[in-house]
């Protein structure tokens, strides 16, 4: 799926400019969601994917703190939230669920995932908005290199 970004910048006067479109790439998962998210606000054809009714974006550390790490943290026996009262038990999370690390993380998530289903480095950088260089560095989960890193490194010591 091709996703048009418009890029803005800040200028001295808090008003917003738009610098260009750039089409992103996102993995089928990813898609899915957006999708979703997409058609559940009406299908509109520009403004913010993460956006209030009134059609300002969603400050995102907000939406985690209010809503995506309250719904991480549910009770394992009765699966109500840690906030709500739990009759006759305390509070166990429930550890099925993953821990909110940070949007950064999820964005290195994402970044690999598409290098993995694309099977380059071209796809992630494009995808993650930075140079090929930028994204190696940076965002490019080392899986295939470390065993052999590993190998290398225990031979070395032998």
């Amino acid at each position: 799926m091709k996703l048009s970004v418009r890029q803005e910048n800040a200028d001295s006067s808090r008003y917003w400019i738009a610098r260009g479109v750039r089409f992103v790439t996102v993995t089928e998962e990813l898609r899915t969601i957006l999708l979703a998210l997409w058609n559940g606000q009406g299908s509109p054809l520009g403004g913010y994917i993460l956006a209030h009714p009134s059609g300002e974006r969603v400050n995102l550390d907000n939406m985690a703190k209010r809503q995506i790490v309250p719904a991480l943290s549910r009770c394992a026996i009765c699966q109500e939230l840690e906030s709500a009262e739990h009759e006759g038990h305390m509070f166990e999370r429930d550890e099925t669920l993953p821990h909110w690390p940070s949007w950064y993380a999820l964005r290195r998530f994402h970044g690999t995932q598409v290098r993995e289903q694309a099977g380059n480095s071209d796809a992630m950088s494009k995808a993650l908005g930075n140079s090929k260089a930028v994204a190696d560095k940076h965002y490019l989960k080392p899986s295939g290199v470390l065993p052999d890193v590993r190998k290398a490194d225990c031979d070395i010591r032998m």
